[in-house]
């Protein structure tokens, strides 16, 4: 086990001007636009950057998210979340068409994405967040086909059910199924498949490794937990300590989120709050988390736990970052990929994985994540064209 605490250097983009894109709802402003791209801003966030060892680009990104309008941060009702987690999923045609997924034989939930260019026999297994009560987000979509095609593997996603009209024991039996589907129907090595979970999904991913121990069922090879939410109580002391400082998540509506996911388990149950269970007998996990972000004390006290009992556990704290930034693309996240890779293919961190050049990022402004993970009221499945155009430079080929 061992924690890291890492103070990445300032990017490539350090004072430069960052051009930034409106989505058709998402109202950042003209007035934003201009202030971010004048020189003598760039040039106060280049100094801020370095006092806060950090990236320009993850400062510019938070700075975004701060001042979002409080309309695009409206919650559905929960009928309407009650209504809309009750239908089956289907997938957006454009994410079909631009991010290439497709169905996994014949079901309508699970999806498979292969790499640009496949350069391993890894399967990962993408168990995505937005707090059990949301389907993908545009962000999750772009994230993943940058993190397949990084990796060089076929990715798997299966779309489990949401709540609040479902709940964990739902949930987890249609993950549990996807994954023994691969391992016995298409005779995939456990030791193949790599469990890669954010936020909601991170916690899902921590716990169905104990439900895999308990039913002596095959580990995967190793699971990587990106800002995991990995005990809905939020009842960490130093959450309150966070919160402040965290401009996506909220400690008090992800409590009532997860009330409803629970059903009728404890809330400290360990298939609820995985960090409650026997951390025993996993395969190694790999945590990352920012500072900035409330789910950052229960990541420091999993390292704890860890620690104490000599677990595989290694965690990674990356000052002065955000919810969900191993996703985004600034240079931080891009070194959290980069660590994956090298855990998984033992390459030497003076390696050169993959050379990221600054014509390849997505558009900063099409990169904020709205509060708690979701997507603007309306929004969670409604992807279109424009969208992917400033989130994923990949769709211009």
């Amino acid at each position: 086990m061992n924690l890291k605490l890492i103070t990445s250097a300032i990017s490539y983009a350090a004072g430069k001007a960052f051009r930034m894109k409106t989505s058709r709802k998402i109202a950042i402003g003209a007035a934003a636009a201009v202030a971010a791209a004048a020189a003598g801003v760039a040039v106060a966030k280049t100094v801020q950057a370095k006092k806060q060892e950090r990236s320009v680009r993850s400062l510019v990104l938070e700075d975004i998210t701060r001042t979002l309008p409080v309309s695009v941060k409206r919650e559905p009702s929960f009928e309407e979340s009650m209504e809309k987690s009750a239908q089956p999923f289907v997938l957006p045609q454009i994410v079909r068409s631009r991010i290439g997924l497709t169905e996994l034989d014949e079901f309508t939930d699970t999806f498979v994405l292969e790499p640009k260019e496949k350069t391993s026999e890894m399967v990962i297994f993408y168990l995505h967040g937005s707090n059990y009560w949301y389907n993908p987000s545009r962000y999750h979509y772009a994230f993943i086909k940058r993190l397949a095609n990084r990796l060089g593997a076929q990715l798997i996603l299966p779309v489990y059910p949401k709540a609040p009209a479902h709940t964990a024991i739902d949930i987890q039996q249609m993950v549990l199924d996807r994954y023994l589907y691969l391992i016995n129907e298409k005779e995939i090595p456990a030791e193949n498949i790599v469990f890669i979970g954010d936020a909601a999904g991170g916690g899902l991913a921590l716990a169905m490794l104990q439900k895999l121990r308990y039913l002596a069922y095959p580990m995967p090879k190793q699971a990587f937990l990106i800002s995991p939410w990995l005990d809905v109580t939020n009842s960490n002391p130093a959450i309150a300590e966070i919160q402040p400082n965290d401009p996506i998540l909220n400690a008090e509506k992800l409590a009532f989120k997860g009330e409803k996911y629970a059903g009728d388990l404890a809330l400290t149950h360990p298939m609820v709050s995985p960090i409650y269970g026997d951390l025993t007998g996993l395969c190694p996990i790999t945590v990352f988390a920012g500072t900035r972000e409330i789910f950052c004390a229960d990541a420091q006290k999993l390292c704890d736990i860890a620690e104490e009992k000599e677990l595989d556990i290694e965690v990674y704290i990356y000052k002065n970052q955000m919810h969900f930034f191993v996703g985004l693309p600034i240079p931080e996240g891009e070194e959290a990929i980069d660590i994956i890779a090298m855990q998984l293919y033992g390459i030497d961190e003076s390696d050169e994985i993959i050379e990221f050049e600054q014509n390849d990022a997505p558009e900063l402004a099409e990169a904020v994540v709205c509060e708690d993970g979701e997507e603007p009221a309306g929004e969670e499945t409604e992807v279109t064209e424009e969208t992917f155009e400033e989130l994923d430079p990949e769709t211009e080929e």
